[in-house]
C-alpha cells in the first residue's frame, strides 16, 4: 500500500493489485470475529441482568422469558445490521485501475464548487495561475472573466502571497487577514490545498461589519464610562469638601447641593437614553405591526413641547395635512423621534426665534427624501441613513427646522453616531448626551425610514425623516 500526501488525506488509495480502496472502505472492512464478540456479549450480558433481576424477585419467570427474547432478538438485529455491504467492498477492492469511476477526482473538479460559492474563491493551479475566479472574487479583485492572472497581479498582501506558497508547499491550511481599499474594508483569507499536489483554494470572508462593530462597541464603552465618570467626579469632589474645608459652611452647602442635583440629572439623562438605546437596537430587527395616525401623533408630540420652547423664548410651528395619513409604526418610538428632534432645535435655536416641525404626504420614497431634506439650495446635506424600503412606495416626511447657528460640512456625516456632540459650531456648552440622533437613526432603520440632514453655517439646521405610509384607505 502507497502513502498518502499529507496536503490530500482524503485521496484513494491504490492497492498493489491495481484495487482502489476509500478512505471510507477502509473504516468498513468486514471483522466477522469483533461481530460475533460484540453479539455474544450484548446477547449474555441481557441474560445474566435478567437473572439477577428474576433471583432477587423483581421479575416472574413468565417475564424473564420475554425480557430474554427481547433483548436476544435486538442482539441479532445488531448483529446482522451491522455487517458490511459485500457488493461495495467486492467492487472497491477487485476491480482494476482501469475503472474510471475509481480512478482519482480530477482537479477540474473543484471548479463548479468553487463558482457556486456565495464567498470570493479562487483555485490556484500548480503553475501559479488563477485557473478559476467566482463572480464574486471578480467583482472584489476586478478581474477580467477571460483573464488567468498571476494571484500576484491582484492580491497585492505580501503576507497574503506568501501563505499561498507555504500552502502550495506542505498542504497545511492557513487562514490570513488583509485589507483592502485601502484601509476601508477587511477580508480573511482562508487558503488551503486543492486536490492535485501544489494546488490552492481560497475563500475570502468579509471582517469589515465585524471589525467595525468591534471598534463602535470600545468606542462606546469608551465614551460612556467618561460621560458617567464626569458627574461622579464632580459629585465625589463635593462631598469631599462638603465633609472636609466647608464642613461648617452651612451657606456654602446650598450652591454644592444644587451643583450635585444638576449632575445627578445629567446620569439619569444619560442611563435614560442608553437603556432606551439599548431596548431599540434588541428589537431593531422586528417591524413594528400597529397602525398609527401620524398626524394626529405629530400634533400631540409638538403641543407637548411647547412650554419648553416658551421657557427657552422660541415660537414653535406646526403645520400637516388635514388629513389623517397612517403609518405601521411603534406609536412610542416614533413621538420619540419627533420629540429628539424638536428638542435639539430648541437647544440651538437663537434667542426669540422659531422651530418648525412641516409634514407631508409624497407618492414616492424618493420624493419624500428630497422633500424633507433638500429645501435650501445652499444648504451642505448629509444622508445619515439610507431607508431600507423601496423608492417607489407611497411615503410621508416629517422635517425640523431650526435658525441656529448651523453646522459645518465637515460634522454632518457623523451626527448620528454615539456621543459626537458639535458644541463648538453650534453655540457654545448646551446639555446633552450625545445619544439623541443616534436614538432617531436606529428608531427609523426599524421603521425602514431614511434621516437626512442639511445645514446652512449662520442660517440654521433643519433634520428630516420619512416612512413608507400606508394607501389612502382609512385606518383601522
Amino acid at each position: 500500500m502507497h502513502c498518502i500526501r499529507a496536503a490530500n488525506p482524503y485521496r484513494p488509495l491504490r492497492l498493489e493489485n491495481g484495487a482502489v480502496m476509500s478512505q471510507d472502505d477502509r473504516q468498513i472492512q468486514p471483522d466477522p470475529p469483533r461481530r460475533i464478540r460484540d453479539f455474544l456479549v450484548l446477547t449474555l450480558g441481557a441474560i445474566a441482568v435478567l437473572s439477577l433481576l428474576y433471583v432477587t424477585g423483581a421479575l416472574g419467570f413468565v417475564e424473564w422469558i420475554t425480557g430474554a427474547i427481547v433483548m436476544s432478538t435486538g442482539a441479532l438485529a445488531f448483529f446482522v445490521g451491522s455487517a458490511p455491504s459485500r457488493q461495495r467492498n467486492n467492487v472497491n477492492l477487485e476491480v482494476g485501475p482501469e475503472s474510471p469511476a475509481l480512478t482519482e477526482p480530477s482537479p477540474n473538479a473543484v471548479e463548479p464548487f468553487v463558482l457556486a460559492l456565495p464567498l470570493p474563491a479562487l483555485l490556484i493551479t500548480p503553475d501559479g495561475l488563477v485557473a478559476t475566479a467566482n463572480v464574486h472574487a471578480r467583482n472584489l479583485f476586478r478581474i477580467d472573466s477571460s483573464a488567468r492572472p498571476f494571484p500576484s497581479e491582484m492580491l497585492r498582501q505580501p503576507d497574503l502571497l506568501a501563505a499561498v506558497e507555504r500552502v502550495a508547499e506542505n498542504g497545511a491550511e492557513e487562514r490570513v487577514e488583509f485589507t483592502q481599499h485601502g484601509e476601508a474594508e477587511v477580508w480573511m483569507a482562508h487558503i488551503r490545498a486543492g486536490l492535485e499536489p501544489g494546488a490552492v483554494i481560497m475563500v475570502f470572508e468579509d471582517l469589515t461589519a465585524v471589525r467595525r462593530a468591534e471598534r463602535a462597541r470600545a468606542d462606546f464603552l469608551a465614551n460612556a464610562s467618561h460621560e458617567l465618570r464626569t458627574p461622579l467626579t464632580a459629585i465625589g469632589g463635593f462631598i469631599e469638601t462638603m465633609r472636609g474645608p466647608a464642613k461648617d459652611d452651612k451657606d456654602a452647602w446650598d450652591g454644592f447641593l444644587d451643583i450635585m442635583g444638576q449632575q445627578t440629572e445629567r446620569m439619569k439623562r444619560l442611563v435614560a437614553d442608553l437603556l432606551s438605546l439599548s431596548r431599540i437596537e434588541f428589537s431593531e430587527h422586528r417591524h413594528p405591526k400597529t397602525q398609527v395616525d401620524i398626524v394626529d401623533l405629530s400634533r400631540a408630540t409638538s403641543l407637548a413641547l411647547t412650554p419648553l420652547a416658551e421657557d427657552a423664548g422660541i415660537k414653535l410651528h406646526f403645520e400637516a395635512p388635514q388629513s389623517r395619513v397612517g403609518v405601521i409604526a411603534d406609536s412610542d418610538e416614533i413621538a420619540q423621534v419627533i420629540q429628539n428632534l424638536t428638542s435639539n432645535a430648541i437647544k440651538y435655536a437663537r434667542k426669540d426665534g422659531e422651530v418648525q416641525i412641516l409634514m407631508g404626504e409624497s407618492p414616492t420614497m424618493a420624493d419624500a427624501a428630497a422633500a424633507c431634506s433638500r429645501q435650501s439650495p445652499d444648504a451642505k446635506r448629509a444622508v445619515l441613513l439610507q431607508p431600507y424600503a423601496s423608492t417607489e412606495v407611497p411615503a410621508v416626511w416629517v422635517r425640523v427646522t431650526d435658525n441656529g447657528e448651523g453646522i459645518s460640512e465637515q460634522h454632518l456625516p457623523r451626527l448620528g453616531e454615539r456621543f459626537y456632540r458639535v458644541d463648538e459650531s453650534r453655540g457654545g456648552q448646551i446639555e446633552g448626551t450625545g445619544l439623541g440622533l443616534a436614538i432617531v437613526k436606529h428608531i427609523m432603520a426599524r421603521h425602514r425610514g431614511g434621516l437626512a440632514v442639511e445645514s446652512v453655517e449662520g442660517s440654521g439646521t433643519a433634520f428630516g425623516i420619512w416612512m413608507p405610509r400606508l394607501p389612502d384607505d382609512p385606518i383601522v
